[in-house]
């Protein structure tokens, strides 16, 4: 069964029904199949019309794939609101605060939830695994009041036998809870310590989660701290191939299950980036809305029409190539003949 189109692009539909069942003895060949696909850039043909004037404007616009150069870019700039609010330099709480009779306390919390391979097959994993995360937050909601999420779901890396299946990486923000924090010198991987702030109600906020797996619990004292956990676990996880063009292995899990499976990257709660601001005592600015291709924010002035997706190698066929991520294309003919796919049947002709 082909898992292309026939201008030779990888679909996610095709490999979806290519591979209706993924079992960990065909993960390298998923991740063949994904990293073809990332590695093929696609341009979105888009046709502008200025409101005032009527003036057309015909873009060609690099695609946004998961793991690629402008997808990257895309998600530091949607997740950026938590540098800016790094930026603060505001500690919840200290080292110093640690002392005798003193309560030192915690409302914004480090989530990691594994999923136990013992359970269900790979497959079966990621078809359940979100309703299982959405219950596990009903279950703290209804003891611990309004909670505000941020979190990543991604696939185990090594060769275990966890490997491929998901696990979770999450802030969360408790609103009307607090739990009290105690440092804790721990060892990393590589024998060095770290400290790291707990809370002594982990074991209590485990079993009323009723997560099925292992579920570890840090305190965040600070958003520098989180910023820096979500650019580790979170944002840095996605950068597939390198500049150098090494493969980070534990990325292109990731990207490959969660592009399988068609999941989000991460999902923000409707009122995170509201109750982190108020947490820290940031004083909101006036709201704007995205409009730009490039994700930043800007009243609209044009209004723009979607015409299709090329290939690189289409563009090339029609002497484009661009330079960077959008290009201008300024030759109505070549633009219709772009539109149309005419050089498809310039070729059927010639053969």
């Amino acid at each position: 069964m082909a898992i292309t189109s026939p201008f030779g692009q990888v679909r996610l539909g095709k490999v979806r029904d290519f591979i209706p069942v993924v079992h960990q003895d065909q993960l390298e060949f998923l991740q063949e199949i994904y990293l073809k696909w990332v590695s093929q850039d696609e341009w979105m043909l888009l046709k502008g019309t200025y409101f005032e004037t009527g003036e057309q404007q015909h873009l060609a616009v690099k695609c946004s794939k998961r793991g690629n150069d402008v997808f990257n870019r895309r998600l530091d700039q949607k997740l950026g609101f938590l540098s800016r609010l790094g930026l603060k330099k505001k500690d919840f709480f200290s080292l110093e605060d640690f002392k005798p009779h003193k309560r030192v306390m915690a409302q914004l919390l480090w989530f990691t939830l594994t999923y136990d391979s013992n359970r269900c097959s790979l497959h079966e994993s990621w078809i359940n695994v979100s309703e299982e995360f959405n219950l596990f937050m009903t279950n703290l909601r209804n003891k611990y009041g309004k909670i505000q999420v941020l979190k990543f779901i991604q696939g185990f890396p090594g060769q275990g036998p966890a490997r491929g299946y998901p696990h979770f990486h999450a802030i969360l923000l408790f609103e009307e809870a607090n739990f009290q924090v105690f440092p804790h010198w721990e060892s990393r991987e590589d024998g060095s310590e770290e400290l790291a702030f707990r809370i002594h109600e982990k074991d209590e906020l485990a079993d009323q989660g009723k997560w099925h797996s292992w579920v570890d619990v840090k305190a965040l004292k600070s958003m520098s701290s989180a910023v820096n956990y979500c650019r580790k676990y979170g944002q840095g996880t996605y950068d597939v191939v390198s500049e150098e063009g090494q493969v980070n292995e534990e990325a292109l899990m990731n990207c490959s299950m969660n592009w399988l499976y068609r999941k989000q990257t991460y999902s923000l709660s409707s009122r995170f980036h509201e109750a982190l601001s108020d947490l820290i005592e940031h004083l909101q600015g006036s709201k704007v809305f995205q409009a730009r291709l490039d994700g930043s924010e800007a009243i609209p002035l044009w209004s723009w029409e979607f015409l299709g997706v090329r290939s690189h190698e289409e563009l090339e066929k029609c002497g484009l190539d661009p330079p960077g991520w959008t290009l201008e294309v300024e030759d109505p003919n070549v633009w219709e003949k772009l539109v149309r796919r005419e050089y498809q049947r310039e070729r059927w002709d010639d053969d």
